[in-house]
């Protein structure tokens, strides 16, 4: 037994004294007693130590940044022709809200600031639901000021969209004219319901396309044809779009697949003027390499990754409106017109004005004072609502178009029609793109590096390593019993040859 262990002892000391004579591992060859003093020895372990615990943590701080920043954006090698890209949809909202041959405002709202204070005059129901519908869409100053409205009754006041079709400015005079190299864009052009009311879209997809049908309600289209026979795809590149405008108007320039939300951005065109509107696009685009990392660290989502209720196409935008609405519904009960909404949902009558607006403002992260504040009851942890923007998960689109512009415009005399034109700036531009940063050949050449820089490490060396734990020792105690064996043997060899 002591014979075994002594020479399993002998065995790990050879092992130990060969590695060190033959390591390809720097400062190793230094811890053999047998040629080196204590001191020397000691010394050496210390800057072994430290070595190895320098490569360490730079090793650590490389798989940091590899497993929290993963991803880079930069710029494309090759530029891409505007021919190659979609142009963009264009939504106009006219400020011009209601027809005075369906509605004479003015004179309707100071008759009925008059008659509300007479107790023997007598209101028109019709008129009353009129106006309420049309101060939803008016903004806060015209709410403010006719606030009344909220207390009394009308009639189709909770038939918004189809009353507000009704009484609204007729399409035709809205958009004069519209040119698409130098054809007639109508067959691209979409009524469209938002919070501004009811505004008119330029080369957009269809509703059936952009959202779920199977999920929203059947009381009205959020979408219309302007030509009920056509149903056309957008198209890539025009030389340039033109319209003919009557009154002021909103503008936006978005995606084809995204709704419109024209409060959130909008350039305003005056009436009587003339404008040109040059487009850059922002593409950006996402490689195969980055699509295989976990959405959170891409920071961005594809169609497949990000379900949305009412929408079949994800983008940022959609999902911020999906979310508005689920707040909205979560704190005062029902959601604005122009919201998408299941069937069941209410819509948001004129006494609720107050809460869909600071829902909103709730929406856009501003603090909740209170449980309650103008009717409107903070989401908590029971509701699913999230409590604000920040919690709704909408990153951007994988895939995504942006559209920067720079403006120009005149103010022709004795005109009372506005006329925007509106054309790519550049026939090529640069995209950009989300890709790898460091893969996993990356991160394996930097601990590379690192341990070769530190150690003088390499795959060999840890294989060498590996050797001396496992084949060596056998190899050698193989060879020690081999020869006692032989030792053993050779005293009878000579008896026999005595004899």
């Amino acid at each position: 037994m002591r014979s075994s262990e002594s020479t399993l002892k002998t065995v790990k000391e050879e092992v130990f004294l060969e590695y060190c004579a033959g390591s390809s591992i720097h400062g190793v060859r230094y811890f053999d007693s047998t040629e080196r003093t204590s001191c020397e020895r000691f010394w050496w372990i210390i800057v072994f130590s430290l070595s190895m615990i320098g490569c360490g943590t730079m090793i650590y701080k490389t798989y940091t940044k590899w497993d929290q920043n993963p991803i880079i954006v930069s710029f494309s090698e090759k530029t891409t022709p505007v021919s190659e890209i979609q142009f963009p949809s264009v939504t106009i909202c006219p400020e011009t809200k209601v027809s005075t041959a369906r509605l004479n405002f003015t004179a309707e709202i100071n008759a009925l600031d008059v008659n509300r204070r007479d107790p023997n005059s007598t209101l028109i129901a019709d008129t009353i639901g009129k106006l309420k519908v049309f101060a939803q869409v008016c903004g806060p100053y015209f709410f403010l000021s006719n606030s009344y409205l909220e207390n009394l009754n009308g009639t189709d006041e909770n038939e918004f969209v189809n009353t507000l079709r009704k009484i609204s400015v007729s399409r035709h005079k809205v958009l004069q004219w519209c040119v698409v190299g130098w054809k007639s864009c109508n067959r691209y052009l979409k009524e469209t319901v938002t919070e501004n009311g009811l505004c008119y879209s330029f080369n957009m997809l269809p509703q059936d396309k952009i959202m779920r049908q199977a999920a929203l309600h059947n009381d009205y289209t959020y979408m219309k044809d302007w030509d009920e026979d056509y149903d056309e795809e957008p198209f890539a590149y025009p030389f340039h779009a033109i319209s003919g405008l009557t009154q002021g108007y909103k503008l936006m320039l978005h995606e084809a697949g995204e709704y419109p939300q024209v409060s959130k951005y909008n350039i305003r065109i005056p009436l009587g003027h003339e404008m040109s509107i040059a487009v850059k696009p922002q593409i950006i685009t996402t490689s195969q390499s980055a699509a295989d990392y976990h959405w959170s660290k891409r920071q961005c989502f594809f169609d497949n990754e990000r379900h949305l209720r009412f929408f079949r196409i994800y983008n940022q935008e959609n999902c911020e409106l999906e979310c508005l609405t689920n707040i909205t519904l979560a704190s005062c009960g029902c959601v604005r017109f122009s919201m998408p909404r299941a069937h069941g949902t209410d819509v948001c009558s004129l006494d609720k004005w107050n809460c869909m607006h600071v829902a909103h403002a709730f929406f856009r992260g501003r603090p909740f004072s209170g449980k309650k504040r103008f009717g409107v009851t903070a989401p908590d942890q029971t509701t699913n609502a999230p409590n604000n923007s920040s919690e709704c998960n909408c990153l951007p689109a994988c895939s995504s178009t942006q559209y920067d512009v720079e403006l120009a415009g005149n103010h022709p005399d004795r005109v009372t029609m506005s006329k925007v034109a509106i054309f790519f700036k550049k026939s090529h531009i640069i995209t950009s793109r989300r890709s790898e940063l460091y893969g996993m050949v990356d991160f394996l050449a930097n601990c590379g590096g690192l341990l070769g820089l530190f150690m003088g490490v390499s795959i060999l060396s840890l294989l060498e390593i590996c050797y001396y734990i496992t084949m060596r020792p056998f190899s050698l105690r193989k060879k020690k019993e081999r020869r006692r064996s032989n030792r053993e043997a050779m005293p009878c060899r000579a008896c026999f040859e005595n004899d």
